[in-house]
């Protein structure tokens, strides 16, 4: 005799419902049979899904918490271009707490209806330590490349400075030794003639011009050594190394250099940010065109850096010279204005080099056709690059 089902039971082919669907997905995400997470366009973690998932951190990148994806992010980055692709590890070991680790099966696809990645985390079931050796293998490629890149970036910029240096010695260093041998003729021929007065005049114009020849030297190989230095960091009072500046700054006529902002307390390379920020009081003192100077400084603290200001009411800088002002041994003047005779152009070629030489930045606003003064903004970081 035949069993009749229940008149209430489902047909064993029926179609499951979409509430099916979700307690089937919720009852093997409660088992730990898989974990899903949500990332948005950027890489970072916005939801997440099962106990599997409960490794990941919230609003961070997912590399923080999968670090298989470290060094992967510009491949991960094409599945917007390409949502075909999508990335398996299998069998990647992740370590969830200090006690306990686990081994991952791990899919990441990038979802276009939706515009954020899926990554789905299952249960590895078979050893993969060949695929974890290979992954291994692919990461060092991609730090390797790194490493070789930053060299090579390296390797141009000091071929730039070595045709730069050749050029300062051929032209800016050449011209005054040509200058010195010329007057040193006249001055044999003026001493031959029985004019002491006038020897001892150009004997002393030598004398002023082998000071000037002595510091351009020594300011050429300041400049040359400029982040090659190995300095330890070390705690800075910006503020108490701005106001030491300050106060020690000198000038025949009257001047007034004022502190703004916050100025934190940073852990930096000191002699550097003075480098930096004593150059740039100097140069503004130095080419000033009047007999009152006002000079402000401020600092606007930012989270991965300091954005520095150094404002002057002189006479400012035209469009034409404000490449020129960053290379060495350029002592330019403002229209209507001498260049300064104390000075040996290296200024603000220091100031540019020592900001590249830290991962900082210069940037100057000025325009003298529509008002005085000069601003130069620079950012200075609170990591300091190695």
């Amino acid at each position: 005799m035949a069993i009749e089902p229940p008149t209430n039971a489902e047909p064993v082919n029926a179609e499951p419902s979409a509430a099916d669907l979700v307690e089937a997905g919720t009852f093997l995400a409660e088992r730990e049979v898989y974990g899903l997470v949500w990332i948005n366009r950027d890489l970072v973690v916005r939801a997440k899904f099962g106990p599997k998932a409960d490794f990941v951190a919230l609003d961070q990148p997912i590399a923080d918490s999968v670090t298989p994806f470290i060094g992967a992010e510009p491949y991960i980055l094409t599945f917007q271009d390409d949502p075909t692709l999508s990335l398996e590890l299998p069998g990647v070991v992740i370590h969830t707490s200090a006690e306990h680790q686990g081994r991952y099966n791990l899919s990441l696809f990038w979802s276009a209806r939706h515009q954020h990645y899926m990554l789905l985390i299952a249960r590895a079931s078979i050893d993969a330590s060949l695929e974890i050796e290979l992954l291994r293998n692919v990461r060092a490629r991609l730090m390797a490349e790194k490493q070789t890149q930053a060299k090579s970036e390296q390797l141009a910029r000091a071929n730039r400075d070595l045709e730069s240096f050749a050029s300062i010695i051929s032209h800016d260093l050449k011209a005054p030794m040509r200058a010195l041998c010329h007057v040193a003729d006249e001055t044999l021929a003026t001493l031959s003639a029985g004019n002491l007065d006038a020897a001892c005049s150009q004997l002393e114009w030598m004398r002023a011009q082998s000071r000037r020849m002595s510091a351009m030297l020594s300011g050429l190989l300041q400049y040359s050594t400029i982040g090659r230095k190995v300095e330890a960091i070390e705690t800075v009072d910006t503020l108490a190394l701005v106001q030491a500046i300050r106060d020690s700054v000198s000038w025949q006529g009257q001047k007034v250099v004022t502190v703004h902002g916050v100025w934190p307390v940073i852990e930096t390379l000191k002699s550097q940010l003075e480098v930096v920020l004593r150059n740039l009081v100097d140069n503004a003192i130095k080419h000033h065109d009047r007999d009152h100077a006002i000079i402000s400084l401020t600092c606007d603290e930012r989270p991965d850096h300091l954005k520095i200001t150094v404002a002057d009411d002189g006479p400012g800088i035209v469009p034409a010279h404000r490449e020129a002002i960053f290379l060495p041994f350029r002592t330019l003047a403002a229209p209507g204005t001498t260049a300064p005779q104390d000075g040996i152009g290296l200024g603000l070629a220091l100031v540019k080099r020592t900001l590249e030489s830290v991962g900082g930045g210069i940037r100057l606003r000025s325009d003298p056709e529509q008002a005085r003064g000069t601003t130069f903004e620079i950012t200075w970081p609170r990591t300091i690059q190695s």
